[in-house]
């Protein structure tokens, strides 16, 4: 039988990692405003044309891809619509949510009911021994919207590498479930802050070293 009667070899292809990123606000920008202050060094803000584009770069890096892809980021951001700045930010959630692949998950601050006697059960603002106004902490609800994003799209097969900005160690546990099913999470994070985090990710990356990059 001549060669030319043989059927050719299927191609070979690559696999190609699908990467998502997942991108707590708040938490980025204070701990990213808090390493730079120890530094010596003054932040202004995050260049978001760029920003998504170095996290993927740097998640492809750090597990060796031979081929990836770049599936979109969710970004989660709290407001207030009490305070003065609150148009400004909108109209900045409304710019970042036209950037391509960028969804904003904008939660607003709510604060929590004044504390509660244990015996009576009666709420006061104020301390009854010094008289000192009682702040009751703001529930904003982007760790629980957070989770639940990463959850939902991984059971729907939609991407194979997530990369959380975080430095939050109560995603240990979500990390650790989509680790079982299969699923890589790279931790984007400012060490030492968030090391519980990192180890139990599948890898993780220092975003201080990239300020200069994805920095204004």
């Amino acid at each position: 039988m001549s060669d030319s009667n043989l059927s050719p070899e299927p191609e070979l292809r690559v696999r190609r990692d699908r990467i998502h990123l997942f991108i707590d606000n708040a938490n980025m920008d204070i701990t990213m405003r808090s390493r730079v202050r120890e530094a010596g060094g003054q932040w202004n803000q995050f260049d978001w044309t760029k920003l998504p584009d170095w996290l993927v770069e740097h998640a492809a890096e750090v597990c060796r891809l031979a081929d990836w892809s770049y599936e979109g980021a969710h970004v989660y951001v709290s407001h207030d619509p009490n305070d003065p700045k609150h148009e400004g930010r909108r109209k900045w959630v409304d710019w970042l949510d036209l950037q391509p692949g960028v969804q904003v998950v904008l939660k607003e601050l709510r604060r929590k009911d004044p504390p509660t006697c244990s015996a009576c059960r009666h709420m006061f603002s104020t301390c009854p021994r010094c008289g000192a106004e009682q702040r009751p902490r703001v529930e904003k609800g982007v760790d629980t919207a957070m989770v639940t994003d990463m959850i939902r799209l991984a059971w729907q097969n939609a991407y194979d590498i997530a990369v959380l900005v975080s430095s939050d160690g109560d995603f240990v546990p979500v990390v650790e479930m989509l680790d079982q099913r299969g699923l890589k999470v790279v931790q984007a994070g400012f060490p030492p802050r968030g090391r519980y985090l990192a180890r139990a990710c599948w890898a993780s990356f220092d975003m201080f070293d990239g300020r200069d990059h994805f920095g204004r």
